[in-house]
């Protein structure tokens, strides 16, 4: 509805303003005069509340929609003692915790995409059963495997992990090395 009255004031305005402003040729070959208009003036300025009214909404309108949800609040008041207690965890033994200390580290892929990095680490940690980590280096993320404290294991796993990855190669890392507290 509300477009259709639109609409009909849009056609209303471009005929009234093409009869104002147009001029139509008469039949003896000389343009005809447009009719007369009023024009706003400093005595007779120009009152746009009389072009005319908007209409009131009607029932079969659209409602207006909420921009967010309304919560109520409780008013009801919650009891610490209903509250169910955390369970024990005293008696656990304490979990080792992951330092990063220097080591080694076997690259086997890189890409200007984290995406595919990922992607491949997740590959990787499958076929090798190993780690894999996705550092950013350089505006390049690249895909490492394992943790080597020692140069001489890092050669080894090298040799194993060239079995899939044959371009595969070992760089100087921080690698996390498990201790207990």
């Amino acid at each position: 509805m509300k477009r259709a009255l639109l609409t009909t004031m849009l056609v209303a305005t471009a005929a009234a303003w093409l009869s104002g402003c147009a001029t139509v040729p008469s039949s003896s070959g000389t343009p005809s005069r447009p009719a007369s208009v009023e024009r706003a003036s400093d005595r007779n300025p120009y009152d746009f509340r009389s072009e005319g009214k908007i209409p009131p909404l009607s029932p079969s309108d659209a409602p207006n929609e909420p921009d967010v949800e309304e919560m109520g609040i409780t008013e009801t008041a919650i009891e610490s003692s209903d509250a169910e207690a955390p369970p024990d965890t005293a008696a656990r033994a304490p979990e080792p915790t992951d330092t990063l200390v220097d080591g080694f580290r076997v690259q086997v892929f890189a890409s200007a995409d984290r995406e595919i990095a990922e992607n491949a680490a997740r590959g990787a940690q499958e076929r090798l059963g190993l780690a894999s980590y996705v550092e950013l280096d350089g505006g390049v993320y690249k895909v490492r495997v394992g943790d080597y404290a020692a140069r001489a294991q890092a050669d080894q796993a090298l040799a194993a992990v060239r079995r899939h990855y044959a371009d595969a190669w070992i760089v100087p890392s921080k690698v996390r090395a498990a201790q207990r507290p």
